[in-house]
């Protein structure tokens, strides 16, 4: 597996940080922290920027609370800014890396990816394969994502990334 590198100074651009806060804001505008953040909003990007150069960023507190549709969960919330900002900034840059090396089936939070292409492409594979269609699993893993393994996770990571300073 080809491992990348030099991929901070592209999370760090300016041209980057401002495309990771327009994604970021899409359908929020109306919240109270994305409208305070917009009276400064180039100061602010300015601000992330030399954070992550100077490498003085560390996340905020989370936030958590629950929702109860379409099952009861409890969800974990950093705020507008600088957080998501961030969050969109890295993932404008990883994203492309990761979802290139994903099984075609992957689907899940992809972009022309979602639920409906599941749906499309399941009804495709039963009809094309009536014979062979005898078992659907369907599952759902209880509390998948607090259960992951962070050092598992980062030897993965560090496999396909070798920029020391994004990792």
């Amino acid at each position: 597996m080809k491992r990348i590198n030099n991929l901070f100074e592209q999370i760090c651009s300016i041209e980057n940080i401002e495309l990771a806060d327009d994604r970021a804001r899409k359908n929020k505008t109306r919240r109270r922290n994305v409208k305070i953040h917009d009276k400064h909003r180039k100061e602010d990007n300015l601000k992330i920027r030399e954070m992550l150069l100077k490498g003085t960023y560390t996340t905020s507190k989370y936030k958590t609370f629950k929702i109860y549709e379409p099952k009861e969960r409890i969800i974990f919330s950093l705020p507008y800014y600088p957080d998501r900002i961030i969050h969109h900034a890295i993932m404008n840059i990883l994203e492309p890396i990761w979802v290139n090396i994903f099984i075609e089936n992957t689907y899940s939070c992809i972009k022309d990816r979602g639920i409906h292409k599941l749906v499309k492409d399941l009804k495709r594979d039963l009809t094309n394969d009536r014979e062979g269609t005898r078992y659907c699993l369907k599952l759902d893993i209880t509390k998948f994502y607090p259960s992951v393994n962070h050092d598992i996770l980062k030897n993965i990571i560090r496999k396909k990334i070798k920029d020391i300073k994004l990792l």
